[in-house]
């Protein structure tokens, strides 16, 4: 029997709608962008937050979208996005339907030289169907559990043993902390220091891999996905004689002319003390000098605006850089505030035994200001320092 043209054509037709809707992609959208580098800078922050953040490229927009969810699943990408909104700082998350050119992964830890300012392009929201979030049973945090003496037998395991052994490319031993995190959630499950061992709790769904993520200042970040069944599925894995499973990171030290931004050290609002949560990080700048002798580095402080007649706190006489007890203050505006941060930065590296002819500074005020003043992030984005390596 014979389909008349017209029947055959839209049976045709049909079958290709369905198979349409079927293969639908939905983003999660947390930002967009024209420059790369402002992707990338983007992109590094909702990464260090935890958060699997991605690139995309719209192609007809020419802009680059920075996702946390890829999914077939509408009603997965719509809670997210609700949650997003409502319970974090990336208030202005969308819904995205439709394609993007992606690409694998990467980690925008070291940015291009800076070039003008172009202000963040703002996409019109698609509002989702609210959908109630279930409630999420909060993780233990397993403590960080002491060195065992290399020449003892491990006690038995509540889930796994293994060491994180991190080094440079030169093979030098590098001391950090490495994160067990969930990054579709955007939080850390553990940390474990390196070099030693760690008996790391079986996850709640074992299907699930590990995600333990190395990131150390002065470093690009790296991320291994690891099968908590069958580890020996990670590339360079071993296990050594007492079972334990031996994970290696080899980091690449920054080089001439990279930039990179440290996300971890904030400021309180108008002023040049930092959080006590900022000292990590800037020890980490420390160590980055002090290993890396030829380093001359150029300090860029970034501002949340260029307002004037700002109330400016500034070190006082103990110079304690991260309490605001004992501040003195003075009139200035958002330019002279990020310079005022930089040499803030500058004199820590000092303090610690920096030569000072090792560093310069740069004052942008809000000349680059990553989202717009008022946004939840701005804070934390446009508040920012980044530090260009200008000789390796």
């Amino acid at each position: 029997m014979t389909l008349y043209p017209k029947k055959a054509f839209l049976i045709f037709f049909l079958v290709l709608a369905t198979a349409y809707v079927q293969a639908q992609d939905y983003y999660v959208v947390i930002g967009a962008y024209r420059v790369q580098k402002y992707a990338d800078i983007f992109t590094g922050y909702a990464r260090n937050a935890k958060y699997d953040a991605r690139q995309g490229v719209h192609e007809k927009r020419r802009l680059t979208y920075i996702y946390v969810l890829k999914t077939t699943d509408r009603a997965e990408a719509s809670r997210m996005t609700v949650r997003l909104r409502n319970d974090t700082e990336f208030k202005d998350a969308w819904l995205y339907e439709g394609p993007l050119t992606t690409a694998e992964p990467v980690t925008p830890v070291v940015v291009e030289q800076p070039k003008p300012k172009e202000e963040p392009v703002v996409t019109p929201v698609e509002e989702p169907k609210p959908v109630e979030e279930p409630v999420e049973e909060p993780v233990e945090q397993p403590e960080e559990p002491e060195p065992e003496p290399e020449d003892e037998p491990l006690p038995p395991a509540k889930g796994k043993y293994f060491k994180f052994v991190v080094t440079d490319i030169n093979g030098q031993q590098v001391s950090t902390t490495l994160h067990n995190v969930d990054r579709i959630l955007g939080r850390d499950l553990a940390r474990y220091p390196s070099g030693t061992y760690v008996d790391v709790n079986r996850p709640s769904d074992p299907s699930v891999p590990l995600t333990i993520v190395c990131g150390i200042f002065g470093f690009t970040e790296e991320i291994k996905v690891i099968d908590f069944n069958d580890p020996g599925l990670t590339p360079d894995a071993t296990q050594d004689e007492n079972g334990a499973w031996i994970i290696p990171y080899k980091l690449e030290r920054m080089k001439k002319g990279d930039v990179s931004v440290m996300y971890n050290v904030s400021f309180y609002k108008d002023a040049v003390i930092m959080t006590p949560e900022s000292k990590e990080e800037l020890d980490e700048l420390v160590n980055m000098m002090k290993l890396n002798p030829n380093y001359k580095i150029k300090i860029h402080g970034h501002n949340n605006g260029n307002d004037n007649n700002l109330r400016i706190s500034t070190l006082g006489n103990n110079k304690n850089y991260f309490a605001m007890a004992g501040a003195d203050s003075k009139t200035g505006n958002g330019k002279e505030l990020s310079k005022l941060r930089a040499e803030t930065i500058q004199l820590y590296l000092i303090d610690n035994g920096i030569d000072k002819k090792r560093t310069d500074i740069y004052a942008w005020g809000g000349m680059e200001m990553l989202v717009k003043q008022g946004s939840a992030s701005a804070a934390r984005l446009n508040n920012r320092i980044e530090i260009e390596v200008l000789e390796d």
